[in-house]
């Protein structure tokens, strides 16, 4: 794997905060293809020809897209009845307590981007419209940001989802309107990003989500600096999220914190073993979550032709079969101290690793047919249904390094 460095040309702060950057006021579906920017549009986790290759397997009737998509359908994220529930503040407290607005939240971007998939794959417009009515009903209601001790980690969650969505129907579908998406864009850029630029020094799953939520933000709103931002905190926090033996007595320090976060849970320790990552003791969700959001802010660059898979791929690759020899159909017994269960997830990285790039992942191979299809839990969405056998469908080449 070839490992690259990036360099990008930011924007000024006045572009960021005013988001104001790749303004299209005469057309209400631009032009995909390369943005004046230099981003690729679609390019948000997919890209065009990926969701023809999905909506052509599912008309084929072939699997697993074919469950994935009912699956999708049969949700209530995918409900052609779904209504949106906007707040003007999300004020998100430890345990979600308070939960105002934030559970809400997080379903309505979730459901957009479900909404969004429903369109493309199925032609029935009444999909795109109800993504634009959820879309539409935040950026004309949030205006208090995110508060509270979770408000960052919220922001990330969401602004992982909300550009996905925005990034299908902005440019394949022709009816929303461009002042409609330029207030989305503003909203994305003055109630999300501000929230995220700071980074967190807690538990990594946070910073991934931040630094997804920035890549996938930056792209969207052809906005460079906000780009680069999220590259660099991922850059920062990947490698010390993931231990791997050649790091040493201990693992990497993130680069945005004075102290090393805490590696265990409840009095317990992590053993440091090749593939463990930091929150493995604290319970398998919040781990796969940050596992996932590595993956995703790295499947968003490569849509962009930077290969962040290959900086990072050991780590990756050894943390997906790490977890996988201990879930079924495997048989390996637990490391001391960790918790393993099945998410929704590693589709993503195993389309990339093995269908892509030819590497052998045996246990996570066997563990992927049992969990078909995937579902919802965050920004782990629908993975199945858009990245299964995918291969390098549409990507564009990897940039030589500068």
């Amino acid at each position: 794997m070839t490992k690259s460095s990036r360099s990008f040309a930011g924007l000024s702060a006045a572009l960021l905060v005013c988001g104001l950057a790749g303004v299209r006021a005469t057309a209400a579906t631009p032009e995909a293809g390369h943005s004046p920017a230099g981003f690729i549009h679609p390019g948000v986790l997919v890209n065009r020809a990926q969701l023809e290759f999905v909506k052509q397997k599912v008309r084929a009737g072939q699997e697993p897209w074919k469950s994935a998509f009912e699956a999708a359908k049969r949700s209530e994220l995918g409900a052609i009845s779904y209504l949106p529930h906007p707040w003007k503040t999300c004020e998100c407290g430890p345990y979600s307590r308070p939960d105002l607005g934030c559970k809400d939240e997080q379903r309505d971007s979730e459901a957009a981007y479900t909404q969004a998939l429903l369109w493309f794959i199925s032609g029935d417009e009444a999909y795109a419209k109800n993504a634009v009515n959820i879309m539409n009903a935040w950026s004309g209601t949030l205006s208090g940001g995110h508060t509270n001790s979770n408000g960052p980690v919220q922001a990330a969650w969401c602004g992982e989802q909300w550009p996905r969505a925005a990034e299908i129907i902005l440019y394949t579908y022709g009816r929303w309107g461009a002042e409609d998406a330029e207030r989305f864009r503003h909203l994305l850029a003055t109630q999300y990003v501000p929230s995220l630029v700071n980074g967190s020094c807690e538990n990594g799953n946070k910073e991934l989500s931040m630094s997804e939520a920035l890549i996938n933000i930056g792209v969207f709103n052809d906005d460079r600096q906000t780009f680069e931002r999220g590259i660099k905190m991922w850059r920062g926090r990947a490698p010390a999220y993931i231990y791997l033996t050649t790091d040493g007595p201990k693992p990497v320090m993130p680069a945005n914190c004075k102290e090393m976060p805490f590696w265990g849970n409840k009095g317990l320790t992590t053993p440091l073993v090749d593939g463990v990552l930091q929150e493995s003791v604290r319970d398998s969700q919040h781990a796969n979550m940050g596992l996932s959001a590595m993956v995703n802010a790295a499947e968003t660059a490569r849509q962009q032709g930077y290969d962040l898979y290959g900086e990072q791929g050991k780590r990756i690759m050894a943390a997906l079969e790490f977890q996988a020899r201990c879930l079924p159909p495997n048989k390996e017994p637990l490391p001391e101290n960790v918790v393993l269960h099945t998410h929704p997830t590693w589709e993503i990285a195993y389309n990339h690793f093995h269908n892509r790039m030819g590497f052998e992942l045996p246990k996570t191979a066997a563990v992927l047919p049992t969990i078909r299809p995937t579902g919802v839990n965050h920004h782990m969405a629908w993975e199945t249904l858009t990245h299964a056998g995918v291969g390098d469908v549409g990507l564009p080449p990897v940039k030589s390094a500068e």
